[in-house]
């Protein structure tokens, strides 16, 4: 007897699909006031299903009138994934009704939803949900919930393998999406089903994996559960104090959570146990508190088991009108149980058998069709071949002579680009020199004052020597002294800027060197402007640096980086001197060069407020040969060239503008 009843205690199958919300049983006041306060269909959508699913194992009846409320906004929301776990719901308290037949449909009928790839579209994903921004894991998940109830109802209909075939499908598919839900209902059902198949070992190896999957994700609903289906192991094995242990911490879980259905069991499992031990007043104890959850489920089995063991308690103690009593109560509800149960699996079975007879039929049915649409695709394959043949064969003899044009028009496009380099290197040191003659005028003109100065005191000396006035001689002496020294200082002024630019116009040899890049920018920003002086003397700018001196030098080959700087530069001055002409009165050409280091990198940013660049125009300006100057004015290459030469350099440069407001031009170098 002993054996028996713990066999159909552990038979049960105790797992409906849920969402995170059930786990959280201390915030129901927080369901409902969340529900009060949804300012939405969609809230009071996903409220609804939380709450009933928070009352699936509590009150069966409050859970299928909230799920139903739930699934018609889900319907009106247009939400068919939602529908889809309202219909897993109902297939748990199909099952758990015997009703196996339903609780299949139920399961393909959502199977069937969550399959269509389309409904992953516009599907609302709570942003608590592990998967909220993948529509297409959330809807794989719910696929673990289906695999989850065909467990349940094939372990519950005494197929055990095949229900630990499903719980372990739904183990892989977890897995796979990287993910721990199922895990703690799914590693617990399989430890239970172990039991019924009396591999206690396996089936404690599964019940422990799923207490540390509790552990490890805080769902602790159904840990009542697990620990008394270890305990009911360790009955069978006559470990009688282990068993006691198990399923006094499984009791105190289920209140603590809540949990009335898995409460029943307990009660059931400790009045199994004291009967053996032929305690009676502690088998009245618990198989009373059973009888009652029993009844307030409506669980006419569990009803029946308690009215046994409650008859049982009574025959122990002498009362057989109690035992009589309880023991007609048990039998008459098992007759009819039994009845119903057995049409009922009947039923099942026979739809099982009808669901795997349609689907070997599909099967043929999709063999037949394909062996038809292989033939079909190897005649229209071999006309097709046929075809392109003879298309390849007259297409081969047109390339051969257009192969010949293409020829001779790419050896003259090599030729013009050539030509066209050339040129922007030409323009390029036009404007380098018009800013060297520039810088160099300056000390030059120094140098040509104080020489004529020095002429006209060496007269002056002369004179004073003939009049003998020593002291005159002496004052005039040391004037023409500080002015030499000013001739000197100025003329090696000339000299560094002369030979400054020889080094930066020498040819590279592509070998990088430290490199003030602070400096450098400072000093092209000036030729650059120089030169566009040099050009038009009317021009002005206002010109602003902000250089990050911690930078100090970095690793580049200083000739390339000096002509990106001077092509970004040109570019600058040439678009605000454009938009000068355009608003000659109110407006300020303003260029301002800024560096700074960021993130392991070094950030050099030009900006202008000249004429921006059009948005549909501007993906374009690094390609070759493209320009925005009118023709004659700019090769194209300029930026190009630039962009090569920052990513030889292993950096980036990005551009921003917006029309009428000005450019940004951003480079970003390693910080080596």
């Amino acid at each position: 007897m002993k054996l028996k009843l713990l066999s159909t205690i552990i038979l049960v199958i105790l797992l409906p699909f849920v969402t995170k919300a059930q786990y959280q049983h201390s915030k129901l006041d927080s369901l409902k006031m969340a529900l009060k306060n949804a300012g939405n269909d969609t809230a009071r959508m996903v409220t609804l299903f939380n709450l009933s699913s928070y009352y699936v194992e509590s009150n069966r009846d409050s859970s299928t009138f909230l799920g139903e409320q739930s699934n018609r906004l889900a319907k009106k929301l247009n939400q068919p994934l939602w529908t889809a776990q309202y219909l897993l719901v109902n297939a748990y308290f199909s099952m758990q009704q015997g009703d196996y037949s339903s609780a299949f449909k139920l399961c393909h009928e959502a199977l069937n939803i969550i399959q269509d790839e389309k409904n992953e579209k516009n599907v609302y994903i709570p942003n608590d949900d592990q998967f909220a921004k993948d529509p297409h894991k959330y809807r794989l998940s719910l696929i673990m919930g289906v695999y989850h109830q065909l467990g349940n109802i094939y372990a519950s209909s005494g197929n055990n393998e095949k229900g630990i075939e499903y719980f372990k499908k739904e183990i892989d598919l977890s897995n796979s999406l990287n993910s721990n839900e199922g895990l703690v209902e799914s590693n617990m059902n399989i430890g239970q089903e172990y039991a019924n198949m009396k591999k206690f070992d396996s089936s404690l190896i599964y019940s422990r994996k799923a207490l540390n999957y509790a552990n490890v994700t805080g769902d602790k609903t159904y840990v009542g559960y697990i620990l008394d289906g270890i305990g009911s192991v360790y009955f069978i094995n006559n470990q009688i104090d282990s068993a006691l242990k198990y399923y006094h911490d499984a009791l105190l879980v289920d209140k603590e959570q809540n949990n009335v259905f898995s409460q029943m069991i307990s009660n059931i499992s400790f009045a199994s146990l004291y009967k053996n031990l032929h305690q009676p007043d502690l088998v009245k104890l618990y198989a009373t508190e059973a009888l009652q959850l029993a009844i307030e489920l409506n669980q006419p089995y569990f009803i029946s088991s308690s009215s046994d063991l409650l008859a049982g308690a009574w025959k122990m103690k002498g009362n057989a009108d109690s035992a009589f009593a309880y023991l007609s109560t048990a039998k008459r509800l098992r007759d009819s149980l039994s009845a119903d149960q057995n049409q009922k699996l009947t039923k099942f079975q026979n739809l099982n058998f009808e669901a795997q007879t349609q689907l070997e039929k599909e099967a043929q049915n999709s063999i037949d069709a394909k062996n038809k649409i292989r033939i079909i695709a190897l005649i229209f394959g071999i006309a097709l071949l046929s075809i392109l043949a003879f298309v390849f064969y007259r297409n081969n003899l047109q390339k051969q002579k257009a192969n010949k044009v293409l020829q001779k028009t790419l050896t003259d496009l090599k030729s013009t680009q050539t030509l066209l380099i050339q040129s922007e290197k030409m323009a390029s040191l036009g404007e380098l020199t018009a800013g060297i003659a520039h810088e160099i005028q300056n000390p030059l003109n120094f140098v040509n004052n104080f020489s004529d100065l020095n002429t006209e005191l060496i007269d002056e000396l002369q004179e004073g020597v003939s009049n003998g006035n020593y002291e005159e001689i002496k004052t005039i002496a040391n004037a023409i002294q500080e002015n030499e020294q000013k001739i000197n200082h100025h003329g090696k002024r000339a000299g560094d800027i002369v030979k400054g630019m020889l080094e930066h116009s020498r040819s590279s040899k592509g070998v990088k060197e430290p490199t003030d890049i602070n400096a450098l920018a400072d000093e092209y920003l000036r030729l650059s402007y120089y030169g566009l002086r040099a050009k038009d003397k009317n021009f002005n700018a206002e010109i602003k640096t902000d250089f990050d001196e911690s930078i100090g030098k970095i690793n580049i080959i200083p000739q390339n980086i000096g002509r990106v700087f001077l092509n970004l530069f040109n570019n600058a001055f040439y678009a605000v001197n454009e938009q000068k002409i355009q608003n000659s009165i109110s407006y300020n050409p303003t260029v301002s060069v800024k560096s700074e280091k960021c993130d392991g990198k070094v950030r050099i940013t030009v900006r202008d407020n000249g004429k921006g660049i059009p948005q549909k125009i501007i993906d374009k300006i690094f390609q070759p040969f493209f320009t925005t100057k009118p023709t004659g004015e700019g090769t194209g290459l300029g930026l190009s060239l630039s962009y090569d030469i920052i990513k030889a350099h292993g950096g980036e440069i990005k551009v921003e503008s917006k029309e009428g407001e000005g450019s940004e031009f951003v480079i970003q170098l390693p910080n080596v």
